[in-house]
């Protein structure tokens, strides 16, 4: 299961983009504001599509806009439709979107996908250590702006557990229970996140630090089945308020990942996780693909990121060298 290209008209921040991806690992590199998260969105929107009843204008809706009293947000020329185009598997799907002057809801026509695509979007925001949010009403959800992608990586988490590991974890797991020095298991009392040490002791999810929570997320993501081969993995700054001491391991177990079939959208800000895909992929399909806004966004894309005419990456830590030598401060 991959997405192969993506193509987006008059779409937020998108005028008339086109992307193509590796069936892989994909690492999404730009400034803010070049749409890097809402890319992840729209490919996660079309995922859904195919497993749940939801239509994909109800799915964006519920992605992009927690207030649906808010009309047209999606539309970057609001007298125009949203022309959406993905290739999966082989199959080209395209979908208008339009939005009535009346209504804040969308409406749209187009090709439905005919096949389960199995994904999971982590979002910039950790939530399971509020995972009590998901019991709240959907009027206090809406005041609190938590739009869906907040919300469903929660539901995700609290699926029971294999009893027994999945093949795809045997190199995977004894890594990450050696970086959160146990296991995660949900108590079914109030479908609070917990780690149990190897000593025994049992650590509420909220009062480990926020990098070791990632790696216990990714553990109970494997754990429960929500990645498992054919998945799409799909994560927003994942080296948010993590050690850089880190990065190699969370490198190798995505790489890892990767090698085990699923396939990976990364949106990053970190050079040192840039580059150990770089130095890491060996032979693997790594595609480094570059947001810029050129009258709407643009995307370049290389197999290293040395070979990207632009990246905001290098030239934030360019910029940063020179002004250390040239001692501007």
């Amino acid at each position: 299961m991959a997405i192969k290209s993506i193509e987006l008209k008059n779409f937020t921040v998108f005028e008339d983009f086109k992307c193509e991806f590796s069936p892989r690992i994909n690492v999404l590199i730009g400034e803010n504001g070049t749409g890097k998260t809402h890319l992840l969105k729209v490919l996660y929107a079309f995922c859904n599509t195919s497993t749940r009843d939801y239509s994909l204008p109800v799915e964006l809706g519920r992605l992009f806009n927690s207030n649906p009293t808010i009309k047209g947000i999606l539309n970057r020329n609001p007298n125009e439709d949203i022309k959406l185009k993905i290739q999966i598997n082989g199959k080209k799907y395209d979908y208008t979107l339009s939005c009535n002057d009346d209504s804040a809801r969308y409406s749209g026509n187009g090709s439905q996908i005919d096949e389960e695509i199995f994904s999971v979007l982590i979002p910039a925001k950790e939530m399971l250590s509020i995972s009590n949010i998901v019991r709240i009403g959907d009027k206090y959800k809406r005041t609190l702006a938590f739009d869906n992608s907040l919300l469903a990586i929660i539901e995700k988490a609290q699926n029971l557990n294999f009893s027994e590991p999945p093949k795809l974890a045997e190199k995977i797991l004894p890594k990450l229970e050696k970086i959160i020095d146990g296991t995660v298991f949900v108590k079914e009392s109030d479908l609070t996140f917990w780690v149990r040490k190897t000593d025994g002791k049992e650590i509420l999810f909220a009062m480990e630090a926020e990098g070791i929570r990632k790696f216990g997320l990714l553990w109970q993501l494997i754990m429960n089945g929500n990645i498992d081969e054919g998945t799409i993995l799909l994560w927003d700054e994942p080296e948010s308020n993590l050690n850089p001491k880190l990065l190699p391991v969370f490198v190798e177990v995505l790489m890892e990942l990767a090698k085990n079939g699923v396939q990976i959208f990364l949106a990053t800000h970190e050079y040192n996780l840039m580059k150990y895909f770089s130095i890491w992929k060996k032979g693997a399909e790594v595609a480094f693909i570059s947001l810029r806004k050129s009258s709407g966004v643009v995307a370049e894309t290389a197999d290293d990121y040395n070979l990207l005419e632009n990246n905001a990456i290098v030239d934030a830590t360019i910029k940063l060298l020179e002004d250390d030598i040239m001692g501007d401060f």
